[in-house]
């Protein structure tokens, strides 16, 4: 502390005209001394208030109040005015006080207090006087203190509007202004009080360089402060404020997540001398600020942030400590708690960093780095919830902050049911690093394509693939692509991680990437990890025992990775169809850890699904259980291939094993068990229906036994979607239970909400396989994100039967039938049909794609073994022919799906628009399926119905549409074709539900001749069979041309042609010996004892009905051609009438314009009549203006002479002046006119109104 220059006070002695005289140096321990004298002489109150300001210089400022108060108490009462400097001198005295370190942090009520009292001194000051400049400055002190700077501009304000040029009020609104930001407005303040007093204090220029750094003029504000330092060199304060700009630059200079590698060699050695440069300048600005005032808080500060970064905790902490101490503003006083705890973090001394981090934040609740470190702290306490809370206030004001993303990234990633929060968070940093490292390549004049090679934190994309997992496997191996990279540019970092490239190979084949990538990442992965264990191996005799046992960890690491990666090679292998290969593999890792399960399982899979050896596969499912009993992927296996060899109850037994001895919560299970309770209440609900007696007590135990089970089946998919509101399988499966109970229109809506979330990325159960994993645990990409290498990666889901959103459309268009939206079901079924084509065209395409990846993958094997096996003849396989076969099949029936949907919106709404719609999709049908039936059978048909003399009947009472429901039930089948195996994945049922055929039936079709369904006349072609579902096509293609043809003679005869009834007598005609035909081959199918799906009776009835028909239809058509007739011969007679009246309109149109001719034309000979008459008027005129003109010119001379005679008689009259005043003028104006350009003439500029009224002439 400087000392404080001897200073006398004069203190006048009452009663006389002497002065006591008090050297202020000497000033006694106690102000109550002073303030005794002052009573006894009766002193003036400004006494008290010099001698508290004496006090207050040297340090004592309870004195200083202590004078104050006395002086206060000494008021008199009618003279309140001098009562003023002492209130506010005091009132600014606890303002300070509250701003003192102990009153900040160590007790928040006496900050308070003291605030109190400051407000109430200057409540009464304000009522004694409003024009005290002095109060509004208080009062602004007091707002700052309180952190308002609003409210301390308005006092400032008023103490400048009362004293404009006080250096307080324009320094304290400069640092109000500061505060808020407005940096240009409080530099010019600084400015004008510099200008006002260019020594005053204190030092504008201070202020000067910290707004110009504000306004990023760097330079400029080193110049302010460097300047401040020649003025005052003993100030410390200008070197802190350097020191922190030289620190600030290294900052902004260094990035920690952006990687230096990428920029040249040159440049990189030139910025780091840069930083260098920054950094030393910095450190001597520290030091001398440091010996120029050791106390100073904030240099303090500074000097515990550098001795903290050189990991020197303990001092680091003595010196905020001692920043503490002496600091006077409640900002350095935050830094130094926060400098505090942040050694204590360090230290690893966590509750006490937690109570200074709690303490800074009681200061300054905004400090940023202090509340980050509140987090930490208390996520290192495992209070997740108030961690959570603290991230997200620093995320608030700082949203591009990079550790809080990833402090909450890391957060959410360990809590349950909130990783995709974590992946957000992930993102949000992985952009905002992105978007840096781009910005700092252009600032380098580097390319910004590939922002990969500016980024060096692998963590941060290590985490985020690993969260992608179970998400996208397309993201998840872009994570860790970016990942590898950068490892790969560090010294054989990524040696230590074969693991990141085994994960790349097995997320490589499930995005369907290129077999030659996966192959090579497969590769690189296990040469790494050959090389690791060989590495690792080699170092363990070497070392301690203690790391010994690290280094065999190691290896034991190492081993079971180099076991993975060989597995996923093998099921790299199966999914591109060399399962020979994939088998020996498995078979190797076997024999090696007989334990490996999934590898068994595997074999087991192979065994069944590719050899058809059932028996093998299920052995080696139980030495899969033998070996670990509680694993459910084996359970469930058998259970699906018992489903698939048709012995459901053992398939049962395997699946309620899973639920009652492994986990009652098993998904897969549970909706195993509602698809079999769905599939025995459908059995049973047929076998109701096939009972003659519906009121039989067979029949109502039958129903009652399938109300029960579809009850049960309802139980097990409600528990599956209580567990996994996103499984598809069980939504699907409850919407069938639910149309089968009857309610048609809530399973629709069900069916729709199924569609729905298949098409957003819904995830199917159904579509999984328990064993048909990798053993890096992928999940499997939604329906609707497949292309056409994806759907070929996962070739064991992608199954026809396993397309939940296929055959929830499908369910969906079947409810809308039932409840009569026809239109609805129509788009349905078109968009299903749409749905097939574009899975088997990608299926297709994704085949062709890989055949020439397999050479690639037969070339790099041939190059490592140096010669070809058999294995590698290995057919790929793609779409397997059963597997065609299927979606043909299921084309076939949505097809005729759409056939019955379109045929019963025409019955019901007797439109042969839509029945003609229906009739070219049933022949499309027929045409695309090669359904043919020869014209000579059924030409044959019809005679051997004639010859044997049966009486059809003719079905008058069918052209109602009695009997159509029924064959609308007997051409589609009944409303339950759900397709139960939607759900089950596993099953193979037919399409419709209700329609199976036996291996009997399809290896013993009937016969039929050569010929065409049309009837017309084509080359004759080998014999073809027909199936029970090509008879079933066939009826409904007969049924739909007979509804043509009576939809067409039910028209009005307005309303349809004789080419109309001509094509429907065709149709009907093909319908008629269709039926018959179709009776008769029906008829020797049952004596074979083979299954039909169509009733031979009916279709007996219908060829009656047709024939009856046709002969209707030729009344109709006479009754046609007799209208037709009439028609023409009134239209004949329309056109003649047209004719005339057109012939007459133009005969009166040509007179008209004749008429209208010779009209002008008599006008024009007028017009020039009465032209030459004015001519020769007007020639007359001017000939006699002219000799008018003569005679008046010799007078005028004559007269002229006479009057220059009478002028010269020597007197002056007034025209005389008035004539040389106008010829004047006159010469003037000429003048003028003569002086101006051709351009001011064009334009003439405009004058003012009342220089044009001054102007005009009068």
């Amino acid at each position: 502390m400087a000392l404080v220059e001897p200073r006398m006070i004069e203190v006048p002695i009452e009663n006389s005209d002497d002065v006591l005289e008090i050297n202020c140096s000497q000033l006694p321990e106690h102000a109550a001394e002073i303030c005794d004298i002052l009573e006894n002489e009766g002193a003036a109150l400004r006494f008290y208030q010099l001698f508290a300001l004496e006090y207050y210089k040297q340090g004592q400022t309870e004195e200083a109040v202590a004078a104050l108060k006395r002086g206060l108490a000494q008021a008199k009462a009618n003279d309140q005015t001098s009562k003023l400097p002492l209130l506010t001198f005091l009132a600014s005295i606890y303002v300070q006080k509250a701003k003192s370190p102990l009153a900040s942090a160590g007790n928040a009520s006496s900050r308070e207090m003291m605030l109190k009292m400051a407000t109430a001194l200057l409540v009464e000051a304000e009522r004694i006087s409003h024009s005290e400049p002095n109060t509004y400055l208080v009062k602004g002190m007091l707002a700052m203190t309180n952190r308002l700077p609003d409210a301390a501009l308005i006092q400032f304000n008023n103490a400048l509007r009362l004293e404009p040029h006080s250096l307080a009020a324009l320094l304290g609104k400069a640092r109000a202004l500061f505060g808020k930001r407005q940096f240009q407005q409080a530099l010019s303040l600084y400015q004008q009080v510099l200008t006002l007093r260019p020594r005053a204090k204190p030092d504008p220029r201070i202020g000067i360089g910290m707004c110009l750094y504000k306004l990023g003029h760097t330079n400029d504000a080193r110049r302010a402060l460097k300047r401040a330092i020649d003025i005052n060199p003993a100030a410390a304060a200008p070197h802190v404020l350097l020191a922190a700009i030289e620190l600030n630059e290294v900052k902004r200079r260094f990035d920690p997540h952006i990687s230096r590698g990428a920029a040249d060699p040159g440049s990189a050695q030139k910025a780091a001398e840069g930083l260098a440069e920054c950094l030393r300048r910095a450190m001597e600005h520290l030091q001398q600020a440091y010996e120029l005032q050791p106390g100073n808080a904030a240099t303090l500060i500074f000097l515990a942030d550098r001795l903290f970064c050189k990991s020197e905790f303990e001092n680091a902490r003595k010196l905020a400590e001692r920043a503490l101490s002496t600091a006077d503003t409640m900002a350095i006083q935050a830094e130094a708690h926060y400098q505090i705890a942040r050694s204590y973090h360090a230290a690893k001394k966590f509750d006490l960093a937690f109570e200074a981090y709690n303490k800074c934040l009681k200061i300054n609740d905004k400090h940023t780095l202090a509340c980050y470190g509140l987090g930490q702290m208390q996520l290192q306490r495992t209070d997740v919830s108030q961690a959570e809370a603290t991230f997200q206030r620093v995320l608030e004001r700082h949203p591009r902050c990079t550790e809080v993303l990833r402090a909450l990234g890391y957060l959410h990633a360990r809590l349950p049911n909130t990783k995709a929060k974590a992946l957000e968070y992930y993102e949000r940093e992985m952009q905002i690093l992105a978007e840096d490292a781009a910005e700092n390549a252009r600032s380098l004049g580097k390319p910004t394509e590939n922002v990969i090679e500016w980024l060096d934190d692998a963590n941060l994309f290590l985490e985020a693939g690993l969260l992608y997992e179970a998400t996208s496997a397309k993201k998840a191996r872009k994570a860790y692509f970016v990942a590898a990279s950068i490892l790969q540019r560090e010294e054989s970092a990524g040696e230590h991680l074969p693991e990141l490239w085994n994960n790349l190979g097995a997320l490589s084949q499930l995005t369907g990437e290129d077999n030659a990538a996966v192959f090579a990442e497969l590769n690189a992965a296990a040469d790494k990890c050959t090389r690791a264990l060989e590495r690792a191996s080699s170092q363990t005799a070497d070392k301690k025992p203690v790391q010994q046992s690290k280094a065999t960890n190691e290896i034991r690491r190492l081993e079971n990775s180099l076991v993975t990666i060989r597995y996923n090679v093998a099921r790299f292998y199966e999914n591109c169809g060399l399962w020979r290969k994939a088998e020996q593999l498995y078979r190797e890792i076997v024999d090696a850890i007989p334990a490996y399960n999934d590898a068994r399982l595997r074999l087991a899979y192979i065994a069944y699904f590719y050899r058809g050896h059932s028996q093998d596969a299920l052995a080696q499912i139980s030495q899969a259980i033998e070996i670990d009993a509680k694993q459910s992927s084996a359970w469930l296996m058998r259970g699906n291939i018992e489903l698939q060899r048709k012995s459901v109850q053992d398939a049962r037994r395997a699946f309620e094993h899973v639920l009652k001895a492994i986990g009652k919560h098993d998904v897969y299970a549970l909706c195993s068990l509602g698809n079999y309770y769905l599939a025995a209440g459908k059995s049973e609900s047929t076998r109701a229906a096939s009972e003659p007696n519906t009121a039989s007590s067979a029949a109502k135990k039958a129903k009652e036994l399938a109300n029960q089970n579809y009850k049960r089946s309802l139980e097990f998919f409600g528990k599956c979607l209580q567990l996994d509101e996103r499984c598809a399988a069980a939504a699907h499966g409850a919407a069938i239970a639910i149309a089968e109970r009857g309610f048609a229109n809530d399973a629709r809506r069900l069916f729709q909400e199924v569609r729905d979330a298949a098409t957003g990325g819904l995830g199917s159960l159904a579509m999984c396989n328990p064993a048909g994993d990798l053993v890096f645990k992928v999940p499997r990409e939604s329906a609707a994100d497949l292309d056409g290498a994806h759907l070929l990666s996962q070739l064991d889901d992608l199954r026809v039967s396993c397309d939940v959103l296929l055959w929830s459309g499908v369910n969906a268009a079947h409810s809308c039938v039932e409840i009569g939206n026809y239109r609805q079901a129509i788009l349905a079924y078109e968009a299903c049909i749409k749905r097939l084509h574009e899975t088997t065209a990608a299926l297709e395409a994704a085949g062709n794609n890989q055949n020439a990846d397999h050479l690639v993958v037969s070339v790099l094997e041939v190059k490592a073994k140096g010669k070809a096996t058999e294995d590698e003849a290995d057919k790929l396989v793609t779409l397997s022919d059963a597997e065609k076969s299927e979606r043909k099949r299921v084309e076939r029936d949505l097809r005729l799906y759409l056939v019955r949907a379109l045929y019963i919106q025409a019955k019901a709404t007797k439109d042969l628009d839509v029945m003609r719609t229906a009739l070219t999709e049933a022949r499309e049908l027929c045409a695309k399926a090669e359904i043919e039936v020869p014209e000579s059978e059924l030409k044959n048909a019809m005679q051997s119905a004639e010859g044997a003399g049966d009486k059809d009947a003719t079905g008058d009472k069918d052209a109602t549409g009695d009997k159509d429901a029924t064959g609308d039930k007997d051409a589609t089948g009944d409303k339950d074709a759900t397709g139960d195996k939607d759900v089950t994945a596993d099953e193979k049922t037919d399409a419709e539900g209700d329609v199976e055929m036996d291996a009997a039936d399809k290896q013993a079709p009937a016969e039929a001749t050569n010929g065409s369904v049309d009837g017309s006349d084509k080359p004759a072609k080998p014999r073809v069979r027909l199936s029970p579902e090509d008879g079933l096509v066939l009826f409904d293609l007969a049924l739909v041309e007979q509804s043509v043809a009576q939809l067409t003679g039910d028209l009005p005869e307005l309303q349809r042609s004789l080419v109309d009834i001509d094509s429907a007598t065709s149709d009907l005609e093909h319908s008629t010996a269709l039926f018959t035909f179709l009776a008769s081959w029906g008829k020797s199918m049952q004596k074979r004892r083979q299954k039909l799906l169509y009733s031979p009776r009916l279709a007996t009835e219908r060829s009656g009905y047709g024939k009856s028909l046709v002969a209707k239809l030729a009344r109709k058509r006479q009754e046609q051609e007799e209208l037709e007739r009439q028609r023409q011969e009134h239209v004949e007679q329309w056109r003649k009438q047209q004719q005339e009246a057109e012939a007459k309109k133009k005969e009166e149109q040509e007179r008209l314009d004749n008429e209208r001719r010779e009209e002008e034309t008599r006008i024009l000979r007028e017009t020039e009549e009465r032209n030459a008459i004015i001519r020769e008027q007007m020639a007359a005129d001017a000939a006699k203006q002219a000799t008018e003109a003569a005679a008046s010119g010799t007078a005028g001379r004559s007269k002229k002479t006479k009057k220059q005679a009478a002028a010269d008689d020597g007197f002056i009259s007034d025209n005389d002046d008035l004539e040389d005043q106008v010829d004047t003028a006159a010469r003037d104006r000429a003048r003028a006119l003569s002086d101006v350009d051709e351009e001011e003439l064009l334009h003439p500029v405009s004058q003012p109104r009342e220089e044009a009224k001054r102007k005009k002439p009068r």
